[in-house]
């Protein structure tokens, strides 16, 4: 009988280690920026005390994305890098893939695309009042010098739409641009720059007027063609994002950090 028992717990112990390295083998590595408020650098912006498990990199699209892909059994870990080093690195399948990656004609080449993790619109970010208009749509740009993200979606359609605009490198400092020097319009993110409009303390200086003609701006993740196994992680998050949604996870998820999501 105690050899029994022994055997029995013996094998109960080859199976518990093979779970576990089944479980690590199940980790994904996704690269993204910091991006408030769906990725946050808790290192820029420690997290509050309603966040108690954010870990190093947070917000509302990393929450989804992780509990999307732990209904299916996967653990995703998070790297924060240049956006523009991590489309280059997804485009020649050196990483698996980008979060918050919108599904702009260049990227088709070379990446595939989850269904939606949120949505936002693109915005006109200006000095307080500065637009004295009713049509916010792109044609209006010709008369103003324009700003907007080096490598953001924003930059693609402005190419696509032959206007010139001038590149920054980030959020704070397209806002500076438009509040101390001679830039007129930021065109940006809304849900992301309103975000950190906030944080700056400026909120109140500017305005935001959400691009006519363009619609909603979906956020995905891209995976590389050129990585192995990249159609199998997408449909695997495609599920969990499936699962979230009946279980309404996802919009407990929005609710925590004050967005909205439609599915």
């Amino acid at each position: 009988m105690r050899r029994i028992s022994r055997i029995l717990i013996y094998s109960a112990s080859i199976v518990l280690a093979a779970f576990s390295l089944r479980s690590y083998a199940e980790e994904i590595v996704l690269h993204t920026v910091h991006l408030p408020p769906r990725i946050i650098d808790a290192s820029i912006l420690p997290p509050s005390a309603n966040f108690p498990d954010a870990g190093a990199v947070y917000g509302s699209d990393v929450d989804i994305l992780r509990a999307a892909y732990a209904t299916q059994g996967v653990s995703v870990r998070i790297e924060l890098r240049p956006w523009k080093r991590v489309m280059r690195d997804v485009e020649e399948g050196l990483v698996l893939g980008a979060v918050s990656c919108r599904k702009v004609p260049v990227r088709e080449k070379f990446a595939y695309f989850s269904m939606p993790l949120s949505e936002s619109m693109s915005a006109f970010v200006t000095r307080l009042g500065y637009l004295d208009v009713e049509n916010t749509s792109l044609d209006i740009l010709t008369r103003f010098d324009v700003a907007a993200v080096n490598g953001w979606s924003q930059t693609n359609i402005l190419q696509d739409a032959n206007i010139p605009y001038s590149s920054v490198t980030g959020l704070e400092q397209g806002i500076n641009l438009i509040l101390r020097r001679n830039q007129d319009i930021f065109m940006t993110e809304r849900d992301s720059v309103l975000f950190e409009a906030q944080q700056m303390g400026v909120a109140d200086r500017l305005s935001f007027y959400d691009v006519k003609g363009l619609g909603l701006d979906h956020y995905t993740v891209c995976f590389s063609k050129r990585y192995p196994d990249a159609q199998k992680w997408r449909d695997t998050l495609n599920e969990g994002l499936k699962e979230l949604d009946r279980s309404g996870k996802r919009e407990e998820i929005f609710k925590q950090y004050g967005l909205f999501f439609a599915p």
